[in-house]
């Protein structure tokens, strides 16, 4: 407020816009995937999604148990019993014959995990008690610690690669909406091998870690050895692609066909480009990885582009990244529970993958596996599931939400409804009601109330006294912590955590000043 302007007698709170984006409640029509027949027997889609007949678990269950000679299995997490206990019969009835790559390592259990998405939620100890189980049972354990692919292969005959985690929230529809994934079975002979190849190429040459079969759970240092299949090309054309970035025994690799597919496909793009991801990490940093091209095919083209992406509220980085990308032109489907990742132009051209639209680890670096899938009759069903996906989505994105928007619809556990009505009557000192409005330029306002209720506003909080019913007398102090930094530190807490006891939201009210 400037110097010596007279001091407003009422405070709007609830038209203060919050200077970042947030992912808003919506509502979706909420209705389940029907996935078509299959029509092309070398792609197939395959996919999960809430309230669906899901295919990636069943097909996978199918897969393994149809195995005669060998599986090869990629995962950054293993945890769905029928899909354990189908590959605790095969190592049985194969004798052996059972191969997993995880990420997973001693050193990666502890540490460096917090930029990986699928630690959202992790139970270590539980992880490492089926890694166990895998091992005891004669399941053949190495650990890649760039390795966030999701790929399963079978006889070198068939695969299935997808976005999907081999667990139960990824797989099925349980107590909780199934995460939305995607991905192809693939039947074509030459690039079920180059998978094969590329598999054993992480088995011998990629991996440092190792446990053995038969014992107990416990991974050792291994030394990387030269891989014993020749290094397979990438795709051409439709078919197998990945990211392999890094030195292994094998040598130094820049293998990013992930990336170069991204960009192949949004080049081509004319009328409508559709893009999926879990999380946006580095977007504006590295606008070469994305706001770069899309900048130049809407500039060229008249270009309906959206992208699906989770709602992250608790990421600030996610959240300025898709704001980057809404100022772009692009058009945000929130959704509380999408994994699959993406890329369609005018449903002509397009490739499905594991990798985020990540700078960190997934495009640049780390190991990802997809799949080009241009012309194939197969991408217009994966075209049918991002569209559905997209209209289906329970969140939108507000770039610079208002208080009021934030206490109806903020996407957030902790979120309550503010409880005292739209107008609240106050009385506060002179000093006290103008440190108050001061602050009060840009959101978040959150109120918060256990014994006493408490405004935060900017770097002040407010305590609120009921002096008689609907009024309150005001006092403002310093706060140990902005409002912002509050509210991220509230995203952090974990359900059930115990540290987040009181009632907590964003504040609505007009404040109404008695004199």
């Amino acid at each position: 407020m400037p110097e010596g302007a007279a001091t407003p007698e009422s405070l709007d709170l609830g038209a203060i816009a919050a200077p970042e984006g947030y992912f808003l409640l919506r509502d979706a029509p909420g209705q389940p995937f029907l996935g078509a027949p299959d029509t092309d027997p070398e792609y197939r889609h395959r996919f999960t999604y809430r309230g669906s007949v899901t295919s990636i678990r069943r097909t996978a269950i199918e897969l393994i148990q149809a195995a005669r000679h060998k599986i090869f299995l990629a995962s950054f997490r293993i945890g769905d019993q029928e899909l354990l206990d189908a590959l605790f019969a095969a190592v049985d009835r194969l004798h052996g014959g059972v191969y997993v790559v995880t990420s997973w390592t001693e050193q990666s259990l502890r540490r460096d995990l917090s930029s990986v998405e699928d630690v959202d939620g992790i139970d270590v100890q539980a992880q490492k008690k089926r890694f166990d189980e895998l091992t005891r049972r004669g399941i053949a354990l190495r650990g890649h610690e760039g390795c966030h692919a999701k790929f399963l292969i079978v006889d070198d005959s068939v695969a299935l690669v997808s976005s999907a985690n081999l667990e139960t929230s990824a797989l099925v529809d349980t107590d909780r909406p199934a995460t939305g994934e995607n991905g192809v079975l693939v039947g074509n002979p030459a690039e079920v091998d180059r998978l094969a190849r590329f598999f054993t190429r992480l088995w011998f040459a990629g991996c440092t870690w190792a446990a053995l079969p038969g014992g107990e759970y416990a991974l050792h240092r291994r030394a990387p050895a030269a891989s014993p299949v020749v290094a397979p090309p990438l795709a051409a054309g439709p078919g197998v692609i990945w990211t392999y970035d890094g030195d292994d025994a094998d040598g130094p690799h820049r293998e990013r066909g992930i990336l170069a597919a991204l960009h192949d496909v949004i080049g081509r793009a004319r009328q409508e480009l559709l893009l999926a991801t879990f999380s946006l990490v580095g977007i504006r940093e590295r606008p070469e990885l994305l706001l770069d091209p899309l900048r130049r095919a809407m500039t060229a083209y008249d270009l309906d582009v959206r992208l699906l992406v989770r709602g992250r509220n608790n990421v600030p980085e996610h959240r300025a990244d898709t704001a980057a990308l809404a100022e772009l032109g692009v058009t945000i489907h929130g959704d509380s529970a999408t994994h699959a990742k993406g890329v369609i132009a005018d449903g002509r051209y397009g490739a499905l993958f594991s990798a985020n639209f990540d700078a960190v680890h997934g495009m640049f670096s780390g190991v990802e596996v997809g799949t080009r899938l241009d012309g194939r009759p197969v991408l217009a069903e994966a075209r049918r599931y991002f569209r559905h996906a997209m209209e289906h989505a329970n969140l939108s994105f507000a770039s610079a939400p208002t208080q009021r928007e934030l206490d109806e619809k903020l996407g957030a556990r902790w979120r309550r409804r503010w409880p005292y009505g739209s107008r609240l009557t106050v009385s506060a000192a002179d000093t006290d009601w103008r440190r108050l409005v001061d602050a009060a330029v840009t959101g978040p306002v959150l109120w918060e109330e256990d014994q006493e209720l408490r405004l935060y506003v900017a770097h002040v909080v407010a305590t609120l006294r009921p002096t008689h019913p609907a009024r309150f007398a005001l006092t403002v102090a310093e706060s140990p912590r902005d409002a912002a930094t509050r509210m991220r530190d509230w995203y952090a807490e974990r359900p059930g955590s115990g540290t987040a006891r009181s009632k907590r939201g964003c504040c609505p009210a007009v404040l109404a000043r008695l004199h």
